[in-house]
């Protein structure tokens, strides 16, 4: 199995990045920009006229009609970048819509006028045609309709069905978070885990996100030892600092590869697909996680300051870690699960 991209796929990441780096730098979140929330949603419209909003949606139903592949590579370039969750949700709830057959909601989430945001459960949560429990709401104000998914399944609803809805401080500032509760609440669709591979779908992006920013912080880190100084030398050239930065390369590469394989299984729906997405998304947190902590390590105390963007990739993969069931939620899941036969 070849999880290189191909010459096409190497083409859309490379037109994204561009994009990327040139509307959204992560510079954009150092004073003196807001210092909570974040004005991502403006490019929802446009990043949807490019089409990457619907990269795994059939082009019957507007969508460009590629697969799991492609989606992971993109959803890859926004955690680079530190898009809002909401992307996250967009392109969760466009896959949902066409499964549905929710045709006019489907073309809104596609062309970027239609904003979605995230719910995350805090705690258990009741999913069905009626939905109970205490949520996270991400950067939700401006949107009219909210996401949420667990291994129950996935369900869209409207802002207004959750109640108490409270601002709240979180880890991430640059991602507004609000506190909010569902009672008995009809989701306007609904559709369970076992129907279909939505869920490993879930997994799959918040894991590609996941390996964005591990491969981000390997980066920073690397740049960064080259010319930072100590001694009269480049602190890369002390051996520390080479292992530090060596560890972040492996869990890297090792991330993504595991990102790619899920990737592979669910695009070709093969037998394991919920395992590897799992694994997926335990060992591209985990990446992410320890490499965006070393990498603030070799920043040294500038890594802590509001004018480095070290610290942002650090909060943000705990905010990463605890969407769709943390690490220790998905490795209890993963024990449950068959171990797939080799093919």
């Amino acid at each position: 199995m070849n999880l290189l991209p191909s010459a096409e796929q190497a083409q859309i990441i490379d037109s994204l990045r561009s994009f990327l780096v040139e509307q959204v730098p992560v510079s954009r979140f150092r004073p003196p920009a807001a210092q909570i929330g974040n004005s991502d949603a403006a490019l929802w419209s446009q990043i949807g006229e490019l089409g990457f909003l619907g990269v795994s949606v059939a082009e019957s139903q507007g969508g460009i009609g590629l697969g799991a592949k492609e989606d992971l590579l993109v959803h890859r370039e926004f955690g680079r970048h530190l898009l809002s969750p909401s992307i996250l949700a967009i392109s969760l709830a466009a896959r949902l819509a066409a499964a549905c057959d929710a045709t006019t909601l489907l073309a809104g989430l596609l062309a970027g006028s239609t904003h979605v945001a995230l719910a995350n459960p805090r705690g258990l949560v009741k999913f069905g045609a009626a939905c109970s429990g205490d949520f996270h709401l991400f950067d939700s104000h401006d949107a009219p309709f909210v996401l949420s998914c667990s291994d129950q399944g996935l369900a869209l609803f409207e802002r207004g069905q959750f109640k108490g809805i409270a601002n709240v401080l979180g880890t991430d500032n640059v991602v507004a978070l609000e506190r909010a509760t569902l009672e008995s609440a009809k989701p306007l669709i609904w559709r369970p885990a076992s129907e279909g591979r939505l869920y490993d779908h879930a997994l799959l992006l918040a894991a590609a996100y996941a390996v964005g920013i591990a491969e981000a912080t390997r980066d920073m880190a690397v740049d960064y030892a080259k010319v930072r100084e100590q001694f009269g030398k480049p602190i890369g050239s002390f051996q520390a600092v080479k292992h530090l930065c060596a560890d972040m390369a492996i869990r890297a590469e090792a991330a993504m590869c595991q990102a790619a394989f899920a990737a592979s299984t669910l695009a070709e729906d093969k037998v394991g697909a919920e395992f590897q997405a799992t694994s997926a998304k335990i060992v591209a947190t985990k990446a992410a996680l320890e490499n965006a902590a070393q990498n603030i390590q070799v920043h040294g105390a500038i890594g802590f300051t509001s004018e480095a963007d070290a610290h942002l990739y650090l909060k943000r993969a705990h905010v990463v870690d605890q969407l769709f069931g943390d690490q220790r939620t998905q490795r209890v899941r993963l024990i449950d699960l068959p171990f797939p036969e080799a093919a």
